[in-house]
């Protein structure tokens, strides 16, 4: 496959005749390729569209979104997870106004060194907006490429990563752009990591994998850790003035996000007193229970509605809590206090 240009012709005419009908593939402004791309990372294409136009509607540029105000930023990117990339991607567009003059360097090197910029978001950035011979890996690429070599490795190691981008980049055309996102389609649409479309692949007979009737058995994959179980009591502390105890969280991957203290379950009240410097009217009522899964971990939580007369700094009215950006987790369990709250 990796020296057949009958391979890159089929695959570019498939493209031109079958690619999805996207938003990010109607530009060619560089910014906002790279915004669709920080979106797309472990995001699946329908659940991006929305968050997608909804952006480039309120952050249309590099000016808009340098300036953009950070907590009216996460809750836009509210519900779309992996924080930090919005973060990231923020503070990389204010590289750009400040020493590229509001314009996305076509420079390989100068967009490599931006904030959270990568081998797959470069790849992909500086090959479709700029046309750059460079390769974008994704795992949908993996997997196709896994199968059309039959390449039996352990494709979530970086070493095989970065060895099937130089393969690629070996074979790249001159469309570069075209190139890697006919990878990805092909992946998404056809070579799907379950009941691939074998009969529809315009390039069937450079697989290796088809050929050997073993393209179920790839890629390969190392098994997947367990993922840590962490159990929480979260607590809906309210005063007499109709106001919710809101704490930003600070230093974690969900840093400006809001959220309800939480505690593990085995916290006593008398630390939490003394943590949160409250005397709380420990006659609570169970409002409901929430669990969320993470990449690494899951959450399960209970959630208990509590009463201070106690003066905090971090109390908000219940009717701007709305407002707040959250977590999917804290919005899960802080829907329980909403329903509760109709009921009671």
């Amino acid at each position: 496959m990796l020296n057949s240009s009958e391979f890159n012709h089929n695959l570019l005419a498939w493209y031109q005749a079958n690619k999805r009908t996207l938003p990010w593939r109607q530009t060619r402004d560089p910014y906002l390729i790279w915004l669709s791309e920080v979106m797309l990372q472990q995001t699946q294409v329908t659940t991006v569209i929305p968050y997608y136009e909804k952006f480039i509607t309120k952050y249309p540029d590099i000016d808009s979104m340098a300036e953009a105000d950070e907590e009216a930023l996460l809750k836009d990117w509210e519900g779309l997870g992996y924080y930090n990339r919005i973060r990231n991607f923020q503070a990389a567009v204010k590289e750009v106004r400040e020493h590229y003059g509001s314009t996305v360097p076509e420079q390989p090197e100068a967009f490599f060194s931006l904030k959270g910029v990568g081998p797959y978001i470069g790849g992909a950035v500086q090959s479709i907006a700029f046309n750059h011979l460079l390769a974008a890996v994704d795992g949908n690429v993996l997997r196709v490429i896994s199968r059309l070599d039959a390449d039996d490795r352990d494709m979530t190691k970086a070493s095989v990563q970065k060895d099937v981008k130089k393969r690629i980049e070996e074979i790249i055309p001159l469309e570069a752009g075209d190139f890697n996102q006919a990878l990805m389609e092909l992946g998404a649409t056809v070579c799907t990591p379950r009941a691939p479309k074998c009969i529809m692949c315009p390039v069937q007979e450079h697989c290796e994998a088809y050929s050997r009737n073993i393209v179920s058995e790839l890629p390969v994959k190392k098994k997947a850790k367990r993922k840590n179980e962490l159990f929480y009591n979260v607590y809906f502390i309210l005063n007499d003035r109709n106001e919710i105890l809101m704490r930003k969280q600070e230093g974690t991957l969900l840093q400006g996000m809001y959220e309800l203290p939480k505690y593990d379950v085995d916290t006593s009240v008398e630390s939490i007193e003394e943590d949160l410097g409250l005397t709380i009217d420990t006659s609570g009522l169970h409002i409901g229970s929430g669990k969320h899964v993470f990449t690494h971990q899951v959450w399960f939580m209970e959630g208990y509605m509590l009463h201070t007369r106690d003066q905090h700094p971090d109390f908000v009215p219940l009717e701007a809590v709305e407002g707040l950006p959250m977590s999917r987790a804290m919005q899960k369990i802080y829907g329980q206090f909403e329903v509760s709250d109709e009921r009671m």
